[in-house]
């Protein structure tokens, strides 16, 4: 999908007019015009055939900017879950209401931590499960979260992640200058800084590992649409231009389910779990 100046611009007014209880407008304004790039290419990775008779699971689906992108694009039947803490209760409706377009969703969504529980589900029932910007967040068991959402997808459903690049362009510079590229102490707890970001070859080699084939794998340049009201489409383009390859600054993987998964534990991730493993498999 080329997506021209205007139509990003609809776009981002569309999304930015959806208000949402308890989140500050402001924030989100922020986080949409850092984040719409990366959504609109995250769009771009869907496979062929995603429709109205598709079932979609969305993890991590606060604060839906990305679900009603998918619902405008594909019209598919779509199901949420997000992750806000132990004190919050399990099951929840969120309200998306935009006055300037005459529109009000009801969001129904399950609430589960995707590293410790079984997702409640039902087994091969979904075409297309997103996993996205959600990777980088879990503290322990990564292995967990993939083997979950592949007892989720039908034989031959497809899993979308994406994530920060460990190898982007920025952490050079930074290591060059003597910075540290890891993400600051969070006042959110564990899960609000990245807490082990991967290279387009980890991620290939983990969900490899776990019953899945990588149909696309690569790295881009996302950012910020605008800056001060100032567009920087252009330089970012010239950046992903003069970027060598690996060194964008989101990993973008589809990958379809070939096989069930087993939990697997690889040396060049892992150390210690063996016992973790062997619960896991009884």
């Amino acid at each position: 999908m080329n997506y021209h100046k205007a139509d990003v611009a609809a776009i981002m007014e569309y999304l930015g007019s959806f208000e949402l209880n308890g989140f500050n407008a402001e924030e989100r304004k922020k986080y949409l015009n850092f984040s719409l790039d990366r959504f609109l290419k995250t769009i771009e990775l869907f496979p062929d055939g995603i429709g109205e008779t598709s079932s979609v699971l969305e993890l991590g689906a606060s604060p839906y900017f990305m679900s009603l992108l998918i619902r405008k694009h594909f019209n598919c039947q779509m199901d949420f879950a997000n992750y806000f803490g132990k004190e919050r209760h399990k099951g929840n409706t969120e309200v998306l209401i935009s006055e300037k377009y005459h529109e009000k969703h009801g969001i129904s969504f399950r609430h589960f931590n995707v590293e410790y529980d079984e997702f409640p589900f039902k087994k091969n029932s979904y075409d297309l499960v997103l996993f996205c910007e959600i990777i980088e967040h879990l503290t322990v068991d990564p292995v967990h979260s993939l083997v979950q959402i592949n007892r989720l997808l039908k034989n031959g459903g497809h899993i979308i992640i994406t994530t920060p690049n460990v190898l982007r362009y920025e952490n050079v510079l930074k290591l060059i200058a003597g910075r540290n590229v890891h993400d600051h102490y969070s006042g959110y707890g564990a899960y609000g800084r990245h807490n082990r970001e991967y290279t387009p070859n980890e991620l290939r080699l983990l969900v490899e590992s776990l019953g899945y084939r990588v149909e696309r794998l690569y790295t881009k340049v996302t950012g910020s649409m605008h800056i001060q009201g100032f567009s920087i489409k252009k330089f970012r383009r010239l950046i992903q231009f003069l970027t060598t390859k690996n060194r964008g600054s989101n990993i973008f993987l589809l990958a379809r389910k070939v096989s069930d998964a087993e939990y697997k534990y690889p040396e060049w991730l892992f150390e210690s779990m063996h016992e973790r493993a062997g619960r896991k498999k009884k």
